[in-house]
């Protein structure tokens, strides 16, 4: 008997540490620094960089598997690290768009999702690799002039950062449930926008995988509604039960007495 062989899908898990790191952050006061939001950021951006990793692979195992649709061989070619010769094409972002492009989908790369994705990793880059060229210095005036990065200024659009502060920290800037969320929602959308550029073939139907993907990375506020209603089917069936406790007490001790008139006689006392 040959033995089989298999590999390790972590990206959803990835994604939902990400995911309840935000939750986490949400529960704290907005103006006040949100340590939960870094852990989201960073695994937001891990999780994607396993996705597309865990992609190629499916792709290289359904070739093995007798699967011989041509976008197969385009998209391992696009994202097969030893299939890429430019050592600068091995980065997660052109990963992604490199697979866009064997997908004959090529990502618009200023416009989102793709321009947010890749400050998603800019910024991933700055908090990993924080650099004392970040410098504050004082004008004449006593004015705070900051020297450091430009990512501050474009995250700074997207209403993202700490509000309440005059400090040019990076890492205190996006400690906020906002930045949390926006980078779960710009992970969970590329991978969606990828598997949308995925041909319908033999690969997207069959593949289990790619059905997990999208069940998994989901946007937040889509998350949160569902969380919203299950709680209130779980409201509903807690009703439920107590409507049919109360139906088998009756039946089986009769309708108890009216207590009102003596608890408020007793009260008066």
């Amino acid at each position: 008997m040959q033995p089989s062989k298999g590999f390790i899908i972590d990206s959803y898990h990835l994604y939902t540490i990400a995911r309840d790191a935000y939750y986490k952050a949400k529960q704290g006061f907005a103006i006040h620094r949100q340590n939960d939001a870094l852990v989201a950021i960073i695994f937001a951006a891990l999780s994607l960089e396993a996705f597309i990793n865990e992609l190629g692979t499916l792709a290289k195992d359904a070739k093995d598997n007798g699967n011989n649709e041509s976008f197969l061989n385009s998209l391992i070619d696009a994202i097969d690290e030893s299939r890429i010769e430019n050592q600068k094409d091995k980065t997660t972002r052109a990963k992604f768009l490199n697979a866009s492009n064997a997908l004959s989908q090529k990502f618009d790369v200023g416009k989102r999702p793709y321009q947010d994705f890749a400050d998603l990793f800019r910024l991933r880059d700055c908090l990993v690799h924080l650099k004392p060229e970040d410098r504050l210095e004082v004008d004449l005036d006593d004015d705070w002039i900051y020297s450091g990065r430009k990512l501050i200024d474009r995250l700074r659009s997207k209403n993202i950062l700490l509000d309440s502060t005059e400090v040019k920290s990076l890492p205190l800037l996006v400690s906020t449930a906002k930045a949390a969320k926006w980078a779960c929602d710009i992970a969970a959308e590329m991978v969606i926008a990828i598997l949308d550029k995925i041909p319908d073939s033999k690969f997207s139907r069959d593949n289990q995988v790619l059905i997990l993907y999208r069940s998994m990375f989901q946007s937040l506020d889509v998350d949160e509604q569902q969380i919203s209603v299950q709680g209130h089917q779980n409201r509903q069936a807690s009703v439920f039960q107590i409507d049919e406790l109360s139906a088998r007490l009756l039946e089986t001790y009769g309708e108890f007495p009216d207590t009102t008139e003596l608890i408020l006689e007793d009260r008066s006392r």
